[in-house]
């Protein structure tokens, strides 16, 4: 089983922190926020969890 980051929209500032240090490079902005454009890259660090200033984000199994 895997975890990836899920966004909470609502409480999402698009400040891009969590972008700025993903070690894969797999996350990416769009409108309405923070998205996965490789899913397979995630390593499920959680850094992008732990920078995220409004706790937009959290790591869901999938």
């Amino acid at each position: 089983m895997i975890e990836l980051p899920l966004l909470d929209e609502t409480r999402c500032r698009r400040c891009a922190d969590c972008i700025a240090v993903c070690p894969t490079k797999c996350l990416s902005m769009r409108s309405d926020g923070p998205f996965l454009i490789r899913p397979t890259d995630c390593v499920s660090c959680g850094l992008c969890v732990l920078v995220c200033p409004s706790a937009a984000l959290s790591l869901a199994a999938i």
